[in-house]
């Protein structure tokens, strides 16, 4: 089947993002998306002999060594459409660490620079209810280091689609698909991840009367140099070492070697009221020593600690006062010996006591 390339180039408003093991197809946009369905499909040719289709390609190949292979592209729909095809490497979105490919543009300098469709960058035309077989030749890089490298092909459907949408927002949407490629060169293997910037954000409230909540985030690193699949799992324990929280495991795909992605785990509610939690973050995939990292955090209600470290501080500051300040003894000191004690004056003309001599005068 012969192709009909034009000149006309479109930008893409809307990119596709690729999940490397079921070749679905997650377009963003926000309310656009909903018209970003793909109408069209770009799968692996079929093998001979094969019991079941391909949803991606692998090799295991050398550095230097080159391999051919084929996609087919088909149009689902009834009318002519216009597509734009290219090779690109993979890479872990920051957040959520989903496989996804590079749009057109990108430097590219793994799996992407190693593939040749031979069709360069032209626009080009295909009937609808019809499909092409798109063959293509992968060299791998005469210096690639061994391990593992992600890629893979991608198709852009550039027809323009009308717009229906009323009011002053108009999007211009592209619909786009992609087979990954994923490559093994030969040498050794050394699997290994790490965990790392663990983080965590309390809302407690003042006085501690309420609900808390908290917001756990995690790194994952993929340190090694094949690519991981694998789970990680973040608990929570108390001062005592119970667990008080287990987070749902997040299922990690197609990590490709050194990528690095943030972890998002749902909001934490009905916290502890009080005293220190430790996070502990545990990832593990097949053939690799586990990856674990902890945080140390406290909860406590600023309002109603203050209040405490107020009151002891006063009853602290009271009993110090009362040390340097004792109270003076109730009537007085006494005075000297033979003198009268304050108070206790006797009275002029009194009656002297029975026995007692009375001078006579002069």
């Amino acid at each position: 089947m012969q192709w009909k390339q034009t000149s006309r180039r479109w930008a893409a408003a809307v990119f596709a993002a690729v999940m490397a093991t079921t070749g679905l197809a997650v377009v963003s946009g926000g309310p656009a998306a909903a018209l970003a369905i793909p109408t069209f499909s770009l799968t692996p040719v079929a093998v001979p002999g094969a019991t079941a289709p391909r949803g991606s390609f692998h090799y295991d190949l050398g550095a230097g060594q080159t391999i051919s292979d084929a996609v087919v592209l088909t149009n689902e729909t009834t009318q002519l459409e216009q597509f734009q095809i290219w090779s690109t490497d993979g890479y872990n979105t920051t957040v959520g660490g989903a496989f996804a490919l590079r749009p057109l543009g990108y430097p590219m300098t793994g799996v992407g620079s190693w593939i040749n469709t031979h069709l360069g960058h032209g626009i080009y035309g295909l009937a609808g209810q019809t499909s092409v077989t798109i063959n293509f030749s992968l060299t791998v890089a005469a210096n690639a280091t061994p391990g593992d490298h992600a890629g893979g092909i991608e198709a852009l459907d550039v027809t323009p689609v009308a717009q229906t949408a009323k009011g002053p927002a108009h999007f211009i949407v592209h619909r786009g698909i992609a087979t990954a490629v994923f490559v093994r060169v030969a040498g050794p293997l050394h699997p290994s991840a790490a965990v790392s910037d663990i983080a965590v954000k309390t809302s407690v409230p003042p006085l501690g009367f309420g609900s808390g909540s908290a917001n756990v985030t995690y790194q994952l690193e993929n340190t090694g140099n094949t690519l991981l699949a694998g789970k990680a799992v973040a608990t929570v324990t108390d001062i005592f070492g119970r667990t008080v929280k287990t987070f749902p495991a997040v299922s990690v795909q197609a990590f490709v070697p050194g990528g690095r992605f943030t972890v998002v785990e749902p909001k934490w509610t009905s916290i502890p009221f009080f005293g220190p939690a430790t996070v502990h973050v545990r990832f593990t995939s097949p053939g690799m020593t586990p990856a674990a990292g902890d945080k140390t955090f406290w909860i406590f209600p600023w309002l109603l600690v203050l209040l405490i470290v107020l009151i002891l501080g006063a009853v602290v500051g009271r009993v110090w006062w009362g040390r340097r300040h004792p109270k003076a003894k109730a009537g007085g000191e006494p005075g000297p010996e033979g003198a009268a004690t304050p108070g206790t004056t006797e009275p002029a003309g009194s009656v002297a006591a029975p026995g007692a001599s009375v001078g006579s005068g002069a």
